[in-house]
């Protein structure tokens, strides 16, 4: 199905109707929320931490603030992440989740992607990945479907389906959370390939 046609008329009705459906039948299933992906660090200083502060959800809300830079597919950045996640497309953003903020559960439309991206693309395509630039701290927690993520590394990586409703919270009182949020299109099915 094509990603645009979940738009509805701009107020992304189809899309919400169809990922909390999808995200019905994954968890019927027994499927896994996430994947672990290949791990690997970035270039040193490829990605600067953001100090512009942003509603996370697109809306200021005090609870949920972030520091926030975003990368389109022709910067080094998106190139690191397209080789590395093999995509041939990507919308990257740099996540610094400060001490006691949260972002609440959500649905991404994907709505970046889908503007910055050329080539029409479908809901089979669309590949959504967590790579960690900074190793977990006590009180920082990744929320997918009905799991919760821990414990990562610096460097580790997952994925998880489009549709996966998700959250996060950095509890640490100390430690500020660095996190690479990519939205991507699958190498080899992007119809430019």
């Amino acid at each position: 199905m094509d990603w645009k046609s979940l738009q509805g008329k701009d107020d992304w009705k189809p899309f919400y109707i169809m990922a909390a459906e999808c995200m019905k039948i994954h968890h019927k299933r027994g499927l896994p929320c996430y994947k672990w992906g290949d791990p690997g660090l970035p270039p040193q200083d490829l990605f600067a931490i953001p100090n512009s502060m942003e509603g996370a959800l697109g809306y200021m809300d005090t609870q949920q603030l972030m520091k926030v830079g975003n990368y389109d597919n022709d910067t080094p950045q998106a190139r690191w992440v397209c080789e590395h996640h093999g995509l041939d497309y990507a919308f990257v953003k740099m996540h610094t989740q400060p001490c006691g903020m949260v972002v609440k559960n959500h649905f991404d439309v994907n709505g970046s992607l889908l503007k910055s991206n050329p080539v029409p693309f479908g809901t089979m395509e669309v590949v959504k990945v967590l790579h960690f630039l900074s190793d977990w701290q006590l009180g920082q927690v990744i929320m997918l479907g009905h799991e919760a993520v821990t414990n990562w590394k610096s460097g580790d990586s997952l994925t998880f389906p489009w549709y996966m409703e998700h959250a996060t919270a950095n509890a640490n009182s100390v430690e500020e959370r660095h996190m690479l949020f990519i939205s991507g299109v699958k190498r080899g099915t992007h119809s430019s390939s």
